[in-house]
């Protein structure tokens, strides 16, 4: 432990990414009172770099702005003694909103309309809030599962504000470089053109397509291909896939979607309005959600009020960079066991259930880490991992060989084969060796997404640029990423049967 500025107290890394680190931290005040805070801090060297200092500073100015209980809040902004700039970041102990979405069935109808209306509240706060002269408002332009935070008592935050930008009164201006997550994006964001706010009501539709659906909307095998499925490819009605949802829900879900600018919702305040008018808008939306969570979570928050601090997974061996191994979204249910499965909350509201979520504020234009909060589906403890982007990669080279990386290891032999118990009959090795392998090969899988796109190695063997679904035998692998501007990284993976690991260079 140690201090940072004289204020706070940096009790655990977390992890790192190409320019900044996260801790989690307490404050450090009068008459011993403490707060539990996150606090990302800038590399040495970085710090006296201008250009990003200003970007590091752009995005404390307007993260520091966005006050309001359903966005992350920015509690303070400082140097430490060596003169490097920090942010320090409330904390939200619970998941995000994709560990919620691959936690297992369909998620019920009110709970999915609760979560959507207070992330609409958050985001139409920032699209019009004042932010100086001639500004009118913050566009969010990364809206995503990953950077929606529910905490055990019910609480819905947006964060990662790090890469929106304020809209100037007399014209909206274009990113020159796209920014946020393909499957994500609104139709005018991934073709460059100017935004406002309703960029953001897309990426919500999107979410809440999901949501009620239970897989993802736009999947593609690259990021090109999936860019032009958010500007070309067919929207499904989500009644067509479940056939539960209402009516007026479905309605409000297609207006979210349109790709024409003047159909959809022209404010956050319109959706919230026609979300509340729907017949399954809950009366009790935060009760439902306690309850959903503790079901969906159970005994994850006795385990962190026991320990005190946030569990922290261990990291694949050699894997420098923090990330960590979290459910991918294939493991989304299938439209077939939505339909057959039952969900149903229980009575109980109790609230022992949790682990520590971080609610980590984003980078300022994806260039330095950002933290995020990921679930390990079926983990030995229950616990969340905190993945910590790199920085923003940008297209792969088209083809080369993966020299260095070592073979992987055979697979582990089933631990039913070496026991002690009688050898079956001569005859029957016989007839086993003829149709099966004395040790069957175990598998799991691996997931890579990036955006811009990586090219994928593993064990020297190219598979081709992100996202990347590759199915690979137990036990340990050499992950290498790698384009044609000099981004060249080297991860040490252990694959174990069944599970999936997941990988993302999104920012």
């Amino acid at each position: 432990m140690f201090g940072v500025s004289g204020k706070y107290r940096l009790d655990q890394r977390l992890g790192g990414g190409g320019m900044a680190e996260v801790f989690l931290g307490s404050t450090m005040g009068a008459e011993g009172f403490q707060r539990r805070v996150a606090i990302k801090r800038v590399l040495p060297g970085y710090s006296d770099n201008a250009a990003f200092a200003q970007m590091f500073v752009a995005e404390a100015r307007i993260s520091s702005q966005l006050v309001h209980p359903n966005i992350v809040s920015v509690l303070d902004f400082d140097r430490d003694a060596e003169g490097r700039l920090f942010l320090v970041m409330e904390l939200v102990e619970g998941r995000d909103l994709d560990a919620l979405v691959n936690s297992g069935g369909p998620l019920p109808i009110p709970v999915v309309i609760f979560v959507i209306t207070e992330v609409l509240r958050g985001l139409g706060f920032a699209h019009d809030l004042p932010v100086g002269t001639g500004m009118r408002g913050i566009i969010h332009r990364d809206v995503s599962p990953h950077n929606v935070l529910l905490s055990w008592e019910g609480a819905v935050k947006v964060s990662d504000f790090g890469i929106a930008k304020a809209r100037a009164a007399s014209e909206a201006t274009a990113s020159q470089l796209i920014k946020g997550k393909p499957a994500y994006m609104s139709p005018e964001q991934a073709n460059g053109q100017p935004l406002d706010g309703r960029s953001d009501l897309f990426a919500v539709g999107v979410m809440f397509w999901e949501m009620l659906v239970g897989r993802r909307l736009f999947v593609a095998e690259d990021t090109r291909a999936t860019l032009a499925a958010v500007l070309f490819g067919q929207i499904p009605r989500p009644r067509s896939l479940r056939g539960d949802i209402p009516k007026d829900v479905e309605r409000v879900v297609m207006k979210l979607l349109e790709r024409d600018l003047p159909a959809r919702y022209a404010t956050a305040e319109q959706a919230i309005a026609a979300l509340l008018d729907c017949a399954e808008a809950p009366k009790a939306g935060r009760e439902l959600l306690i309850a959903t969570l503790a079901e969906r979570f159970p005994d994850a928050r006795v385990r962190q009020s026991r320990a005190g601090v946030p569990p922290q997974r261990a990291l694949p061996a050699g894997d420098g960079s923090g990330y960590g191994q979290p459910t991918p979204a294939a493991a989304m249910p299938s439209i077939g066991a939505m339909r057959n499965a039952e969900t149903r909350i229980q009575g109980s509201k109790s609230r022992l259930f949790a682990i520590l979520a971080l609610a980590l504020v984003g980078s300022a234009a994806a260039a330095f880490g950002v933290v995020k909060i990921v679930k390990s589906k079926k983990s030995a403890d229950g616990g969340s991992q905190v993945a910590i982007g790199s920085g923003s990669p940008v297209p792969p080279t088209p083809d080369a060989a993966e020299p260095d990386a070592p073979p992987p290891p055979p697979p582990p032999p089933d631990a039913a084969l070496i026991s002690d118990a009688a050898p079956p009959p001569e005859d029957a090795k016989k007839d086993a060796s003829s149709t099966q392998p004395a040790h069957p090969a175990k598998y799991g899988s691996l997931e890579v997404t990036a955006f811009p796109v990586l090219t994928v190695y593993v064990d020297k063997k190219r598979y081709g640029d992100t996202p990347q679904t590759i199915k690979l035998p137990v036990g340990k692998h050499v992950l290498r990423l790698k384009n044609e501007n000099g981004y060249d990284e080297r991860v040490s993976i252990t694959i174990t049967e069944t599970k999936t690991i997941k990988i993302d260079r999104t920012k």
